[in-house]
């Protein structure tokens, strides 16, 4: 069966190195093309497995790719016809395995995506997919229990899909509590990731939150101990709210990050989101802001130990490190948060 996962932007490589941590050594994968936001792959496994990607936004089990797509109007009689002679034997068995309860008369809906100069828009392209259905006796509703339908036309390359994933696949059921721009869950598990997480590990999130990051270290694989700490008492809450009884042993503290109250040489690994421009105010008070805090994240930090982190301001965080000549910036990758340009860095201590 073919299908595809959706990314959060600058995600690509970390969800293709999961996927194949996952399931290489299981025969059942093939990745078929790496594209923006997209992973395409063949998968011959049970696919409830596949809802344990924690970089994918959402999962599709894709009916039809059709690629070299033009501008022109018959693009859309194309995706029309391979509807219209399509099998569905295979997709409804594929959608029980998952939950879905499949009749002969199917409700379903239809989103339409669309990117590119074409002769047509993204309504024709709905239209015409609704009109196919609606002639295999299929009726068009609103309702829960629809079958989501997903028409897109990206570059040369048109997809039919099935959306297979629920809204928590991205959003997560831990999250219970929510302050103003936390973290999106996806994104702090692509940086727990990159920390290289060990069992060992004394693991850092200085600025906390809502506890995005250190929920997902803690669900990751086994640790020797979580700290984590905000100056909000509004975030420490909503971090012990959002991890219950659970995930021991760790330490909650309510500090300001220039000043932590820890031994020197004593965390393995800190991932962090340090806080964006609009958070703090002025030059100054951001530019003093991270060259603290990065004194005490160094301070705290185990010779070879790693630190991951995330943010908007690039000049402030790189005129810090050119002060610091023994942190070794290995990675950087752009990503999108909240429809904003960042950028998250991998730093060694040597």
């Amino acid at each position: 069966m073919l299908y595809s996962i959706i990314v959060s932007p600058g995600l690509e490589t970390i969800a293709r190195e999961e996927l194949s941590q996952r399931f290489d050594d299981t025969g059942h994968l093939k990745i078929l093309e790496r594209k923006p936001q997209r992973l395409l792959f063949q998968y011959t496994g049970d696919p409830r497995e596949l809802f344990a990607l924690r970089t994918a936004e959402h999962l599709f089990l894709v009916l039809k790719r059709i690629p070299k797509m033009t501008r022109s109007r018959s693009s859309l009689a194309a995706l029309s016809g391979s509807l219209t002679r399509f099998n569905f034997k295979e997709t409804f068995e594929c959608c029980r395995q998952v939950g879905f309860s499949v009749r002969k008369r199917m409700p379903f809906r239809v989103t339409s995506r669309l990117s590119g100069k074409r002769n047509f828009r993204r309504a024709d392209l709905q239209r015409v997919i609704e009109q196919a259905l609606l002639k295999r006796g299929w009726y068009l509703t609103s309702g829960s229990s629809a079958l989501d339908v997903w028409a897109e036309v990206h570059g040369d390359d048109g997809y039919i899909s099935v959306k297979l994933s629920r809204n928590d696949m991205a959003q997560r059921p831990y999250k219970q509590a929510h302050i103003p721009a936390s973290l999106k869950p996806t994104l702090a598990y692509s940086m727990v990731r990159l920390s290289r997480p060990h069992p060992d590990d004394v693991f850092l999130d200085a600025m906390c939150g809502a506890g995005t990051i250190l929920l997902e270290r803690a669900l990751i694989n086994r640790y020797r101990y979580l700290i984590g700490g905000d100056v909000s008492i509004d975030a420490l809450d909503a971090t012990i709210t959002n991890f219950g009884r659970q995930h021991q042993p760790r330490q909650f503290f309510h500090w300001d990050a220039r000043n932590l109250p820890l031994q020197p040489n004593t965390v393995d690994k800190i991932v962090c989101n340090l806080p964006f421009g609009e958070t703090v105010g002025n030059v100054p008070q951001l530019t003093n802001l991270y060259r603290r805090c990065l004194k005490e994240y160094v301070r705290v930090l185990k010779p070879r130990g790693r630190m991951v982190l995330l943010t908007s301001q690039r000049t402030f965080l790189d005129d810090e490190l050119q002060q610091l000549r023994f942190l070794k910036v290995g990675k950087q990758l752009t990503v999108d948060v909240r429809g904003k340009r960042a950028w998250i860095y991998v730093i060694h201590f040597t």
